[in-house]
Parts: C-alpha cells; sequence; structure tokens
C-alpha cells in the first residue's frame, strides 16, 4: 500500500502546506495501559485519496498540524477515544465531525459497528485487524503495522460517500449531523473533581458523612491520576474508596484492616487519613445529600417500562437502533433530571439529550419537558 512517512519537523511543515479544504479522514493509534492519558504512536491521514501517515515519537511537535483542524471537515469512525486525544493535544475540537460508525447507525446497520465490518458491508473487502493489539509507542514500527494503520483510513472516504447517499435518501443526514455536533459537545466537557464520586458503585448505602468522604477521597484521586499520569484504578480502586468511606479509617492499622492492596497504603496511606480528617472538621452540613435511587421511585419500573414501548415503536418506524434512540443510560439520565435526583444536574448540564436536538423532534417532544 502506497502511504507518506512523516519522520521529521521538516517534512511535517511540508506536508502541512498541502492540506487544502477538503474532507480529512483521520485515526489515531495509541496506548493506554498504564497511564491516565492516552500515549499517542501514531497518526493516520487521508485527504484526496493520499494517506499520510505521521509518527509522533519523532516528530514530538505537532502543534501546527493541529492547528491546521480549525474548521475543517474531519471524517473519523467510532470516532470517542480519538477525539479525546486530538483535545488533549490540541486543546479544542474545533472542527465539523462526520463518524461513519455513527453514520452506520442511522442507516440501521448496528448501534456501534465495527471499521472492518463497514468496509465489509460497503466495499466488499476484508479488513485484517490482527496488529489492533499491537504496542505502537515501541520503535520501530514494522510493515504490517503501517499498513495495518494505513488501511484504517483507506477506505473511509469509499464509505462514507455511500453512507452520506443512504443517509439523505433516508431523511436522516440532518439529524446525523446534529448527532455529530453532540457528540463534539460532550467530548469537550471536562470531569468536575467535586463530582468525581457519582460514579461510584453503592452510594446509596453511605449515610451523609461517608459520602462527603468518599466525594474527597474520589476529587483526590482523580488528581493524584492526572498530575502522576496514572489510571486511576493503580492510584486506588474504586471499590476502595466505598470502603473506606464506610469503615471511616482512623490509622494505618484500620486501612490493613480493610485489605487494600499494599502500594495503596504503602503510597498513600497517609493521605487517605489526612482526608478523612479533613472531613470531619467541615460542616455536616455541606455534607452531599444523601443519594436517591432511580429504582427506588415507586414510578419507575413503569415509567421505565411505558418509555422503553415508545422507543421502542419509533425505532420500528424509523428503522433506528433502539440503542441509538434512547439506550437506559439516556433513559435514566432524562429520568433523574425529571425528577431532581441531582440536585445540581440541571444546571450543570442542562436538558438531557432525550429532549435535545434529533431526539426531542423524533420522540422528546411525547415526554414531560
Amino acid at each position: 500500500m502506497q502511504f507518506d512517512m512523516i519522520t521529521s519537523q521538516e517534512r511535517l511543515k511540508s506536508f502541512i502546506q498541502t492540506i487544502d479544504n477538503s474532507t480529512l479522514s483521520i485515526d489515531t493509534e495509541f496506548v493506554r495501559t498504564r497511564t491516565y492519558v492516552a500515549n499517542l504512536g501514531l497518526l493516520q491521514l487521508n485527504q484526496n485519496n493520499k494517506i499520510t501517515l505521521i509518527d509522533p515519537i519523532l516528530v514530538p511537535d505537532l502543534s501546527t498540524f493541529w492547528k491546521t483542524l480549525d474548521s475543517k471537515k474531519c471524517l473519523l469512525h467510532a470516532s470517542g477515544e480519538d477525539l479525546e486525544i486530538i483535545r488533549q493535544h490540541k486543546g479544542d475540537l474545533n472542527f465539523t465531525l462526520f463518524d461513519t460508525q455513527i453514520a452506520c447507525a442511522f442507516l440501521n446497520l448496528g448501534a456501534s459497528l465495527g471499521y472492518a465490518k463497514m468496509v465489509e458491508l460497503l466495499r466488499e473487502v476484508i479488513v485484517d485487524k490482527g496488529e489492533s493489539r499491537a504496542d505502537w509507542c515501541i520503535r520501530p514500527l514494522g510493515e504490517k503495522q503501517l499498513n495495518y494503520a494505513a488501511t484504517d483510513v483507506l477506505h473511509l472516504p469509499y464509505c462514507f460517500s455511500k453512507l452520506k447517499e443512504k443517509l439523505i435518501e433516508k431523511k436522516m443526514y440532518d439529524f446525523f449531523l446534529d448527532e455529530c455536533r453532540s457528540t463534539l459537545e460532550d467530548k469537550m466537557k471536562t470531569q468536575n473533581p467535586d463530582n468525581a464520586y457519582k460514579s461510584l458503585n453503592n452510594l446509596f448505602k453511605l449515610d451523609r458523612q461517608a459520602l462527603a468522604t468518599a466525594k474527597e477521597i474520589a476529587k483526590w484521586r482523580l488528581n493524584t491520576a492526572r498530575q502522576r499520569n496514572l489510571p486511576l484504578n493503580f492510584v486506588l480502586k474504586s471499590d476502595h474508596i466505598w470502603l473506606i468511606a464506610y469503615y471511616q479509617p482512623k490509622s494505618i492499622a484500620d486501612l490493613q484492616r480493610l485489605h487494600l492492596m499494599p502500594n495503596e497504603i504503602r503510597l498513600h496511606g497517609s493521605s487517605l487519613i489526612k482526608v478523612i480528617e479533613r472531613v470531619l472538621t467541615e460542616d455536616p452540613e455541606s455534607y452531599p445529600q444523601l443519594i436517591s435511587r432511580l429504582i427506588d421511585f415507586p414510578a419507575y419500573k413503569k415509567t421505565l417500562q411505558s418509555i422503553r414501548e415508545k422507543v421502542k415503536y419509533c425505532a420500528e418506524q424509523y428503522q433506528l437502533p433502539i440503542e441509538l434512540i434512547a439506550s437506559k443510560r439516556i433513559i435514566n439520565n432524562y429520568l433523574s433530571w425529571l425528577w431532581i435526583i441531582d440536585e445540581d444536574h440541571d444546571q450543570l448540564n442542562g436538558k438531557p439529550k432525550l429532549l435535545k436536538g434529533w431526539r426531542f423532534e423524533l420522540i422528546g417532544h411525547q415526554f414531560e419537558h
């Protein structure tokens, strides 16, 4: 397969001068096993059927390239993790997104169709995915790896042209664009450390003091992971945050009785005890409110079933995957907003997805808002 390989700042500068305003296909290869932030291993591009691979290890300063993406039309497949990496390096997502996986969903080809399956369906070509688990940060990269990486952008323009035709024919193209814009907006949101505890399990079993402890430890863990570039669970396992919050250990010996990982206690034991002590000095009125579960609301099961039936009918009517219209998470997000389980939900996030954009037009207008 033919492609250009960028391995120096000089060649990158020359390449950037060739980028025009036509749609730019993008993919990334990365490693994210022992770090909080993914390590970019390779950047693949296809514009005007010319494939270019950029080596970010040999060309560490890509700032001029990221800037060229401003206001461009960018074509990706299953863009979630790629967008995280682009945002991490670029600082924003100031471009127009076309995500072929989202396009496939609107055509009822699958809620999360993989790239290889898409190419097989639309182009009748089998894509070899044998290098998907390679370590992309080790040099040199082999010829097989590079060909695999180039293939990930080779078929994107052709597939999107076919998908776009079908979306226009189905009168779903504007809905597709709306969902792509929403995807960019979601990826631009950063996690507030004060809310990190809300993703933990079994919070409803904790009293307000324990919740305050969980909140502060989860905040400390997130900040520590970011500062040291470590996965969250390498700092402290999520289940262990709950144990600490519930049992309120007062000493290292107390922590050891909770059967935490030895490294968690050795590296962070003193910090954890200080967090607990600090919570005890705070005004109890400042502690988080008790957690209410949707499942405990008397109307939850009946309401959930009613919404699911309407979503199923809508999915059949418009030939869309149920998960695209309203997954259980989207429905629960709507019910949490409706019943004000999280008091700051409306202020922080605005209306839920079910009441915005194309979802509101298709089905959301039927619900309370």
